[in-house]
């Protein structure tokens, strides 16, 4: 199975069973943050889109692709052999798993502006404008916004076990997840919060008959 195949049907489960029925924050289009937005979430491969800004060159816009889930792949072997320890120690030689494997990162990015106290949007008209100290700012909800979505992700793909209508089949021992981290500190972009699932699927090396082998041998 080809990898842009399977990275397609990966993102159509992950829309299924991830982006469906959702509707998480998203920034309003003026920024306002006297506005609550909320919007279905989107799911990107490897890249994100990108736009033209004032300069006329191209860039990413982070809030414009805010509830989102990009998937990434990885370093994957194109022919992997595991090798048990049975074989190891009684001179065994044979390979136990022969197949490929397809690593992803799976990016997670939720956006939490902060907490709106009672008055707070009423205050916008009064002569003073907005009282910002009705506005709780880098709170955990974002925090726990981000983490439920990849516990969510984590259940689903323990139990579902395969990407149905691939050949990925999940590799149970080789799933973790972090918030989005730089030199062991963890990467504060609020109202913007990362974090990732690393999961690698087992999948099908096709094997075709060498002709030129064949050839030979007769």
């Amino acid at each position: 199975m080809r990898t842009s195949e399977r990275l397609r049907k990966l993102k159509q489960w992950i829309e299924k069973e991830l982006c469906e029925g959702r509707e998480m924050k998203a920034p309003a289009p003026d920024m306002d943050i006297t506005k609550i937005v909320r919007q279905k979430p989107q799911c990107f491969l490897a890249w994100q889109p990108t736009r033209p800004d004032e300069t006329g060159t191209l860039r990413i816009d982070p809030i414009n692709v805010c509830p989102g889930i990009l998937i990434m792949p990885r370093l994957s072997n194109a022919k992997y052999v595991e090798e048990k320890r049975f074989d190891r120690y009684n001179d065994v030689h044979r390979p136990q798993e022969l197949g490929q494997t397809l690593a992803v990162d799976i990016l997670f990015s939720v956006y939490e502006p902060g907490v709106r106290l009672p008055g707070f949007i009423d205050s916008a008209e009064s002569e003073n404008g907005l009282d910002m100290s009705l506005f709780m700012e880098g709170t955990e909800q974002g925090l726990f916004t981000l983490t439920d979505w990849m516990d969510d992700c984590i259940e689903k793909l323990l139990g579902a076990k395969f990407i149905p209508k691939t050949d990925l089949f999940v590799n149970e021992a080789t799933m973790a997840y972090s918030l989005y981290t730089d030199q062991s500190f963890v990467v504060d972009k609020r109202p913007l919060y990362y974090g990732f699932v690393t999961v690698t699927f087992n999948c099908y090396a096709e094997e075709g008959v060498n002709n030129s082998l064949d050839q030979y041998l007769k």
